[in-house]
């Protein structure tokens, strides 16, 4: 997810082997549409297996447990050793948020990796959640939005550009359960890692003035037994991936809105190895007591370079297929007559992690 990142269009990521092809999702989509964060814990040297495992183990009973032995083991196996031969002197010790060779953690931060993720779908008939995005309010019919209305979000706030959200809703009976194991498959074996970050938290309710990172993980994680990432893992920051920051953010009563800002979410499913670029991208994240991260992404799709990447995969036949129901429903930015994005929204369910840095990595 981009930077603020200089890329502009979706590119492609480097080819991956894959036995089973997205073929058989475009067409059933084919058929659907003819069917209408404490820093010294981390001195532990990244070893905080047996706390991961316990993790697990469960995310009730067992896998709190199991994620606070991970965090206990780490704050008294490296973070008071390395504290207290700081305090004694020691020459060996590290600077303050610091691990061995050279990696470490951004002070007064607390993060999440995105453990569940979805699209957002209509709460009742012209209501989803989602963000303007676009600066105006169109009514069914509107040339602007190439006759697509908008539609107005739980709280009542209007002018929301989701259109996808109408689509899915349409789409999700026949289709929706496939693709949501394919994407919760994709983040439970760490191929879909999308971790946010909020940096100079003086307050959980309310501050003035935090940072939002949003970037890729890296790790193998441990799943636990309600098929979903365990919580308080390490994950390492993924330099090979576009990243994004929001600085300036404000979180007021637990809510944090930041953007706009381009993402750039890595996504592999099956033989689809792609960035997709989340244009005027804009989030809505709740963050819990607890220092759970919940929410939603809003932003627009291209849908010539959505295609033109379909078109690239094995599945270049079928994409031609369900191309006109994409373009059909695209809602933003009309060139000559045609609209060239669709306006969407992704919601996510964060689990609390670790993530460490590389100064070896870094400029």
């Amino acid at each position: 997810m981009g930077g603020p990142s200089r890329m502009s269009r979706m590119s492609r990521m480097s080819p991956q082997r894959s036995t089973r092809s997205v073929a058989p999702l475009l067409a059933a989509l084919l058929c659907a549409a003819c069917d209408p964060g404490v820093p010294a814990a981390f001195r532990a040297r990244l070893a905080p297996q047996g706390g991961a495992q316990g993790g697990a183990q469960g995310e009730g009973g067992g896998g709190a447990q199991g994620g606070a032995g991970a965090q206990g083991g780490a704050q008294q196996g490296g973070a008071q050793g390395g504290a207290q031969g700081g305090a004694q002197g020691d020459p060996r010790a590290l600077p303050p948020g610091y691990l061995d060779g050279g990696r470490y953690v951004l002070p007064r931060s607390q993060a999440n990796v995105v453990r569940r993720l979805g699209f957002v779908t209509l709460d009742a008939p012209g209501v989803a959640r989602g963000f303007d995005l676009d600066g105006r309010v169109s009514p069914a019919g509107d040339a602007e939005s190439c006759g697509h209305g908008d539609v107005v979000d739980p709280e009542g706030r209007t002018g929301v550009d989701n259109q996808l959200a109408q689509l899915w809703t349409t789409l999700a009976p026949l289709v929706g359960a496939q693709v949501e194991a394919l994407m919760q498959n994709a983040i439970n074996e760490g191929r879909l890692l999308v971790m946010m970050e909020l940096v100079g938290v003086e307050d959980p309710l309310n501050d003035a003035d935090v940072t939002l990172n949003l970037f890729t993980g890296a790790l193998r994680p441990a799943v636990g037994n309600q098929g979903l990432i365990a919580p308080d893992q390490t994950f390492a920051f993924d330099y090979d991936s576009p990243s994004s920051t929001v600085p300036g953010a404000r979180l007021v009563d637990g809510e944090l809105v930041a953007g706009p800002v381009e993402l750039k979410v890595p996504l592999s499913i099956l033989d689809l190895n792609v960035i997709v670029n989340i244009e005027r991208g804009r989030v809505r994240l709740r963050l819990s007591e607890t220092g759970e991260m919940s929410g939603y992404i809003s932003g627009a799709l291209s849908v010539p370079d959505l295609i033109g990447e379909l078109l690239a995969t094995g599945a270049a036949r079928e994409t031609r297929l369900v191309q006109p129901l994409f373009e059909r429903n695209a809602d933003l930015d009309p060139v000559d007559g045609r609209c060239t994005r669709i306006s969407m929204a992704l919601s996510f369910e964060g689990a609390r992690a670790f993530v460490t840095r590389d100064t070896t990595r870094e400029p």
